[in-house]
């Protein structure tokens, strides 16, 4: 990135928001609640006259009903914001994705008392991380395509179902039964995936698609991260408190980024604030015909077309697209793995190299430091081949060219199975499996980040029902993975490595699986060509 941050830069950063938000609610008590957000810039003396800007459109506006960005004041688009603004709105976001990931993966420190507590099994437990992944694929499917809705913006849909889901973990907390916790498990999940749905749309509204592709890579860092850190912050509160202190602490973590986004955040949907300047173009010209492209285009769309492109499409091209079939299948198999970890890690470093509740947790920063370690090499990649070949192609490659960034990638898979299933001895010291989640991790990213670019670039023009599929299908199956791997590993490992032939049956699957990339590398256009939906 082009600036570096520094102290004097991040104080003013915080006083230019804090100005915004003063200055945009003493506007708000004399004008119209409808009134769209303006962006202060610190470059400029003082806030733009919306007065001026709305008489000078209502005179462009007279000989059509139509508004766009070019008849109101262009520096209220997202795009057009201060650069330290998109930074910190993009943090924001990034924290947000950190919360929800982390509730899904806390609640494994504590399955012991939890089965204490509530006299259940290990499985029915387990269940409380398998349905808030359940909540968490399912919720995507609704909340991103009502972000979409002009009318309703994304800035709406974060605060709403961020109360909702701070909510949900008062109940949960405090409740005695399993029949209670599981279902507030999934609601949790269900009501906090906007920052799944939503998350990557959010930052890619402010940035410019040449950097874009940065902040995207990074919000999906913290897509990793959140899984990785919820054991070691919930170990924490377990070992200090009870198992319940888990669910509070998530209430006070994600009550701080609830903060963050109603003080500070502003409406990052184009389509939403340009909704609202017409709304209140309406008043003052008293126009009401006056509407902006994306309504009249929702305004005119189906019920039974929009309910068929939120539920249906995704399934059928999940089904019916070689492609989309297959990857759906490998980044389930990549995601549900990480997944799995949540079981074999207790048995190797709790009951086999008898680790404390905290060191356990700890194993799993593996995971997050993994992430990190491809990162400088794919924004290298970004930086001298993709973003070049995109700006000099008018936005088009060969989708099949990203995948080459895959390719070592796939090896890791199968080898850090049989690395991990192997090593994971009493006489062997464990640093040596941790090296193998490490490399795991280093290779799912990149796996993540080169398969989701090839769907975008094969499908450009149905990529919302693509990933939604992708979604849930990966999660689903993910959801699936803990609650047999426990019985998976104990019932086939020796005592000496408890976790070698579990890992061995799952390494298989990986080498079966490994194909994938080099086939669709070699064969994509062919698919592409005899497909329907993909671009030729």
């Amino acid at each position: 990135m082009d600036q570096i941050i520094n102290n004097s830069e991040a104080f003013i950063l915080f006083r230019n928001i804090l100005e915004y938000t003063t200055e945009r609610k003493k506007r708000s008590s004399v004008s119209s609640l409808d009134e769209p957000d303006v962006v202060y810039d610190k470059d400029e003396k003082s806030f733009r006259d919306s007065k001026s800007n709305l008489e000078g459109t209502s005179e462009s506006v007279k000989s059509t009903n139509l508004i766009t960005w070019e008849d109101v004041d262009i520096s209220d688009h997202p795009k057009e914001w201060p650069t330290l603004l998109k930074i910190y709105v993009t943090t924001c976001v990034c924290l947000l994705t950190i919360a929800t990931y982390m509730g899904a993966s806390i609640i494994t420190s504590g399955l012991d008392e939890i089965k204490n507590d509530m006299h259940v099994g290990h499985v029915t437990a387990m269940l409380g991380l398998s349905l808030f992944i359940v909540g968490y694929s399912v919720g995507p499917m609704f909340f991103a395509p009502l972000t979409e809705i002009p009318q309703v913006g994304r800035q709406k849909v974060y605060l709403i179902t961020l109360v909702i889901y701070i909510c949900l973990q008062i109940p949960t907390a405090l409740c005695s039964g399993i029949g209670a916790l599981l279902p507030l498990r999934f609601l949790a999940g269900f009501f906090g995936s906007p920052a799944l749905a939503a998350g990557g749309a959010t930052i890619t509204d402010m940035w410019d698609s040449k950097y874009a592709q940065y902040f995207v890579t990074s919000w999906s860092l913290c897509a990793f991260s959140g899984p990785a850190l919820g054991p070691l912050f919930g170990a924490i509160m377990v070992v200090a408190k009870s198992w319940r202190w888990q669910f509070w602490f998530l209430m006070m973590l994600s009550a701080a980024v609830f903060i963050l986004f109603f003080v500070f955040v502003p409406e990052t949907s184009a389509s939403n604030i340009l909704y609202r300047k017409t709304k209140r173009l309406r008043k003052t010209t008293n126009n009401s015909l006056l509407q902006t492209p994306e309504e009249l285009q929702y305004s005119q769309l189906k019920i039974t077309k929009l309910l068929t492109e939120i539920f249906l499409r995704p399934i059928i091209l999940s089904i019916r697209e070689p492609i989309v079939l297959s990857l759906n299948l490998y980044l389930g198999l990549v995601y549900s793995l990480m997944y799995l970890w949540f079981e074999a890690f207790p048995i190797v470093y709790l009951e086999l190299y008898h680790f404390t509740l905290i060191e356990n947790g700890l194993t799993y920063l593996g995971i997050l430091i993994g992430t990190l370690l491809p990162t400088p090499f794919y924004f290298y990649y970004l930086h001298k081949v993709l973003i070049p070949k995109l700006t000099n192609n008018s936005g088009r490659i060969v989708p099949e060219e990203v995948l080459r960034v895959s390719f070592p990638a796939a090896f890791f898979f199968p080898v850090c199975l049989f690395w991990f299933g192997w090593t994971a001895q009493r006489s062997i010291n464990y640093f040596s499996s941790l090296v193998s989640t490490l490399l795991y991790a280093a290779g799912s990213f990149l796996i993540f980040q080169t398969c989701y670019q090839y769907l975008a670039s094969s499908y450009p023009n149905y990529i919302a029902s693509v990933y939604a599929g992708n979604n849930l299908c990966r999660s689903l199956m993910a959801a699936s993975f803990p609650l047999f791997a426990r019985a998976m590993f104990k019932n086939t490992g020796p005592s000496y490595a408890p976790v070698g032939w579990g890992c061995t049956i799952l390494g298989i699957i990986t080498c079966i699986m490994f194909p994938i990339p080099f086939f669709l590398y070699t064969n994509g256009l062919k698919l592409r060509t005899r497909s329907n939906y993909a671009t030729h």
